[in-house]
């Protein structure tokens, strides 16, 4: 394939979902059906047990080499109210691929007297990143082999700074966290112009429990970032839950908005599973965007294991 086409395809790809190109942490929807703690890192440790989960996202499914994300999480309570967490990602996208680890800390305050209070509770926290990104010339095949669009800096790396806060009382829940804050020289990721921007997320919902086992849950995500750059996601869920298991199907809809204009970027039916102590979720997304009619459309899907916290048994409901 030509450069120019390789270069054209990022080009569109950066106007349609500018977050990939740019975004030093690369997650989309897996807050969703995987774990909080990738965008927020107060909800490390923010239930009694020691949670592990992997996601992988697979968007434009139609593209050769479309861009894939893949996350590996476990964090728990450690110490009293106090969580502990690791993080490790790796993207690719065509010839460009990131990859890199976090480490995040939380306390959690329990709200009321309430016998589980892992329901109710105000949390806040902090994590660091090592991000790095590097770059696999030899899966483009140009015409002229000196272009020297082909012999840039092989690799970039960079430490960032995220910080957090959240609460959960009585069925409202909600969360506002900063990510991607540069802790060293910002170095431009794209074409040595363009710093990465930081990342600030709101997200506000309500879990209504309106039967024994039943409850809906709606809940709405807006993430804005230093680019001016914002997304808007909207999603709904109804849920069903025993002692044994928890179902809980849903949709969600994500909008891009800048200066230029507002783009609706897909439409998702999602589900998620808790059989005991394993988990699933499976997200499909259907495209609304332009690219999509070429790229086709994408998902993402996670499998978990919540482990007895053989680390703090007695959690912090102390």
């Amino acid at each position: 394939m030509k450069i120019q086409k390789y270069m054209l395809f990022f080009i569109v790809f950066s106007t349609m979902n500018t977050i990939l190109s740019q975004e030093s942490l690369p997650f989309y929807q897996q807050y969703l059906i995987s774990d909080k703690v990738l965008i927020n890192p107060s909800y490390t440790g923010s239930t009694d047990d020691i949670v592990a989960k992997l996601t992988y996202h697979k968007q434009w499914a139609n593209f050769d080499l479309s861009p894939n994300t893949q996350t590996a999480v476990i964090h728990a309570n450690v110490v009293d109210r106090v969580g502990v967490g690791l993080y490790f990602f790796r993207d690719e996208n065509g010839p460009v691929a990131a990859q890199g680890g976090n480490i995040s800390f939380a306390y959690h305050i329990p709200l009321g007297e309430d016998e589980d209070r892992t329901e109710n509770q105000f949390s806040f926290g902090t994590g660091f990143s090592l991000w790095s990104q590097t770059y696999n010339w030899r899966r483009i095949v140009a015409e002229d082999v000196t272009d020297p669009l082909l012999y840039g800096d092989a690799s970039i790396l960079l430490p960032y700074l995220q910080l957090g806060a959240s609460f959960k009382y009585k069925g409202i829940f909600g969360g506002v966290s900063v990510t991607d804050i540069p802790l060293g020289n910002n170095t431009p990721i794209v074409n040595q112009i363009e710093p990465t921007p930081t990342w600030y997320y709101l997200n506000i919902g309500y879990d209504w429990k309106f039967a024994e086992n039943f409850s809906i849950e709606p809940q709405i995500l807006m993430n804005i970032n230093t680019n001016s750059e914002r997304q808007l996601d909207a999603t709904f869920m109804a849920k069903y839950f025993d002692e044994d298991k928890k179902i809980a199907v849903g949709v969600s809809y994500r909008q891009d908005m800048d200066k230029n204009g507002n783009q609706a970027l897909y439409i998702s039916p999602l589900i998620k599973t808790d059989f005991g102590r394993l988990n699933f979720g499976f997200s499909y997304n259907l495209g609304l965007s332009d690219i999509s009619t070429y790229g086709g459309n994408g998902f993402v899907m996670s499998i978990g294991y919540n482990i007895e916290n053989f680390i703090n048994g007695r959690g912090f409901r102390y």
